[in-house]
């Protein structure tokens, strides 16, 4: 029914129909006593109109005018629709925009109605901007979703949908997105599953002055040996993009990789924001050209691996990149190249783990700020040509070596403690003391009625004070040095300075207006005793937290 409230908001002026199929078979057989899902579609694109269907069929059809709003798959109807083809592209009318979409119903707590694709090369395809997919559980198929778009008469910024939906058993990709020319092939995927499956999503961009962007929020990756692909050929000016926002992947090899041709110039750009990936490979994997800007933002994430493997790497050194993250966290060794014309490279307030660290960059200077590093490497090859600033981090158990006598490594306003300096480094002002805390709130997801616990672990002389905001959905992540998750407009301080390591718990209030609202927890510490060393106030990084039922 949520689906059905969403398609509303896309309804032009006029009578519609809604149209609830009730054929085990794709595509069956026209004139029968069953309504087919590709018959649906095929009477939504206006290829087929209903006084061409019987009178059985024409029954299951609600509503007034020519045009489908929605095809309803109910799961008390038909519970799985088996393809015998792919179904007909999904394109709606051509002379109007008109968003129409499919749509699965079942009783909360049941399965999804599900679409078996079985060996078919696709199972939905989009070709069509103005189409969505919403509450359907989407089984095998070599690809579920194809999407690709041209450029039409749709609103500026919309995108093809594919909600609150299950791909399971893909053998290529659960979503592919591509376009050649001047294609602009959007998709949208929110709150949705991807399981058992070598590749979530396939971005392939071909085009020229078009672009391909796939854009995630609250997607499930469980099984998926790897998350995206980006296969990134395309020219003319534009930005392709792969948004992740909101989202957790387990159980597979590398969250995404970035693979471009050499003569590519068109711009490309990883943005993952509130994403945790924990992986057997490679977290996040960017092959860059000197042709195009490869941008790569990953903020408010953790990336995990294993020893010796790289939870984050850009390269060649010859490649263009754009490279900024935040409030991250690494465990594995980090890797980071860019060549003369590379605009920015950042890192700030994140935190390092167990593995190397290398810089190796020729043009924009790095800017790496309030990071922690422990047990970690960090390291400057002999071919680097940027100096690199340390300021106002820590380092535990840290060494810290530069080869490069053009790339010396200057510690400014640092703690360091155990490890050591070789080669062609060197400390200004060094920080007495500890002086970057950390916290932790807990549960993520709290059910209402029950406690939120909110831990600081502080060094001495530093102070903290908690406060709650709404979160922001698409926060600004350019800004620097401090980045806000939460609408500062919302906030709430709670009314506490806390020391050292504490632990409080705030109740939770038992209404249930507050299940699908998302807030942000943070801590903003500040120094006591007006250390020169410590930032006038620091955000370690904080927690996204959806109360449920």
């Amino acid at each position: 029914m949520l689906s059905l409230l969403l398609c509303v908001s896309f309804v032009p002026q006029g009578p519609t129909l809604i149209a609830t199929v009730n054929d085990p078979l794709s595509h069956g057989q026209l004139g029968d006593n069953l309504l087919s899902l590709d018959e649906a579609i095929r009477v939504a694109n206006g290829t087929l109109t209903t006084t061409q269907l019987s009178t059985a069929e024409q029954s299951r059809f609600a509503g007034t005018g020519t045009m489908i709003d929605a095809i309803v798959v109910d799961a008390m109807v038909t519970p799985t629709i088996t393809l015998t083809a792919p179904l007909t592209d999904l394109v709606g009318p051509t002379t109007i925009h008109h968003h129409f979409e499919i749509m699965g119903m079942a009783m909360p707590g049941m399965p999804l109605p599900t679409i078996v694709g079985g060996n078919q090369p696709r199972v939905f395809t989009m070709r069509s901007i103005n189409v969505g997919l919403h509450e359907l559980r989407i089984q095998g198929g070599q690809v579920g979703v194809d999407a690709m778009m041209m450029p039409g008469s749709s609103p500026a910024a919309h995108m093809a949908e594919v909600m609150h939906c299950e791909f399971t058993g893909q053998t290529v990709a659960a979503v592919r997105a591509h376009g050649t020319g001047m294609a602009e092939s959007m998709v949208m995927v929110e709150h949705t599953t991807l399981s058992n499956m070598p590749l979530g999503f396939l971005i392939e961009d071909n085009t020229a002055g078009g672009m391909v962007m796939i854009d995630g929020e609250h997607v499930e990756f469980d099984g998926v040996a790897l998350g995206c692909r980006v296969i990134e050929n395309g020219a003319g000016g534009n930005m392709s993009m792969f948004n992740l926002f909101r989202s957790h992947f387990a159980n597979g090899t590398t969250l995404a990789e970035l693979r471009r041709s050499a003569t590519s110039a068109q711009e490309f750009m990883f943005r993952i924001v509130h994403t945790m990936a924990d992986c057997s490979g490679t977290v996040l994997d960017c092959q860059g050209t000197a042709a195009g800007l490869s941008m790569v933002h990953h903020h408010h994430s953790d990336f995990l691996t294993g020893a010796g493997q790289k939870a984050f790497w850009c390269y060649p050194r010859t490649a263009q990149f754009d490279i900024h993250g935040s409030e991250m966290e690494f465990a594995g060794d980090v890797s980071i190249a860019a060549n003369l014309t590379s605009p920015r490279i950042w890192q700030q307030n994140n935190r390092y783990r167990n593995g190397t660290v290398t810089i190796d960059v020729d043009g924009a200077l790095p800017n790496l700020l309030w990071n922690h590093y422990e047990n970690c490497a960090l390291v400057v090859p002999a071919a680097a040509r940027s100096p690199v600033a340390v300021r106002g981090c820590q380092l535990v158990n840290t060494t810290v070596n530069s080869a490069a006598f053009l790339a010396p490594v200057t510690l400014q306003g640092c703690m360091r403690s155990g490890g050591s300096m070789t080669g062609f480094t060197n400390e200004q002002s060094p920080a007495p003391t500890m002086f970057l805390g950390t916290t932790e709130v807990t549960p993520a997801e709290p059910q209402i009625g029950s406690g939120l616990t909110l831990a600081a672990d502080l060094p001495a002389g530093i102070g903290l004070v908690w406060d709650i905001a709404v979160s922001y959905p698409r926060p600004t992540t350019t800004m620097e040095p401090v980045r806000f998750y939460g609408d500062p407009s919302t906030v709430i301080v709670l009314p506490a300075l806390v020391l050292f390591q504490s632990s409080m718990t705030v109740p939770i209030p038992n209404a249930p207006g507050l299940v699908g609202l998302e807030f942000y927890v943070q801590g903003i510490s500040l120094p006591l005793l007006g250390q020169a060393h410590v930032p006038a106030y620091h955000l370690p990084r904080g927690q996204l937290v959806a109360p449920r039922l």
